[in-house]
């Protein structure tokens, strides 16, 4: 008969066994691969660096430069085209800035097109940090920053249905006008986040020693038959 001390000795080696092989099963999951020496990082910090790789998906660390580099100059070159799009099409335009005041706290088109460029930029910003970071007040903080933005978009588009100062086709034109800045700046602003991001990312992994692999594995290849075999099977 067994003795008590061999089935604890054995239940504790056959759980070592267990946990070892749930342990390498997921880490076979996870894109990123933590070498030995490395520092442990934080478990918010691996699962942030997960999220990262999986929404933008780097192939590996050396491919995250590229990315850094390619949405920051498409970023900051879209909010620079938006802002020259606002002194050309709205602040030296021929239409008079000074008519259709707004309601919301009297700013006149060309200082409602600068509110539209900066609540549009804030708004994507601190949503996406928010997405990432799993914070409530900055996602808070861009939910009335859309509002406002929405309102001042389309109130020259509502103010020219029920004409005061213009008629529809300026209103609708202002409205078109500050669609552009807005969307365009949206768009601006969520690339330079990304560039951020991947640039802590690109940290995070170089201080932590930290290995990217996103690429599938090969699949092995399938057995062709052969013509031999083919023809034996139809005699």
């Amino acid at each position: 008969m067994a003795s008590a001390a061999g089935l604890i000795r054995c239940d504790s080696e056959a759980r070592r066994m267990s946990e070892g092989a749930e342990s390498l099963s997921d880490d076979d999951e996870m894109p990123i691969s933590i070498p030995l020496e490395a520092d442990d990082p934080s478990e918010s910090n691996l699962e942030l660096a997960n999220r990262l790789i999986e929404r933008l998906g780097p192939e590996n660390r050396g491919t995250l430069r590229d990315m850094i580099s390619k949405k920051g100059q498409l970023g900051g070159g879209l909010v620079t085209l938006m802002v020259v799009f606002w002194w050309l099409a709205v602040d030296t335009a021929t239409d008079n800035i000074d008519v259709g005041i707004s309601k919301f706290f009297g700013f006149n088109f060309s200082e409602v097109a600068l509110i539209v460029i900066g609540l549009a930029l804030f708004a994507s910003i601190l949503k996406d940090l928010s997405r990432e970071l799993g914070l409530l007040a900055p996602s808070f903080i861009s939910g009335g920053m859309l509002i406002f933005s929405a309102l001042y978009v389309f109130e020259p588009l509502i103010n020219g249905l029920w004409p005061n100062d213009f008629d529809l086709n300026e209103g609708l034109f202002r409205t078109l006008r500050l669609s552009i800045l807005w969307v365009g700046v949206t768009v601006g602003a969520k690339m330079l986040v990304d560039s951020a991001l991947l640039m802590w990312l690109k940290t995070f992994c170089d201080a932590k020693g930290i290995d990217i692999d996103t690429k599938p594995a090969p699949e092995p290849p399938v057995d062709e038959p052969e013509d031999n075999d083919v023809l034996t099977e139809f005699l």
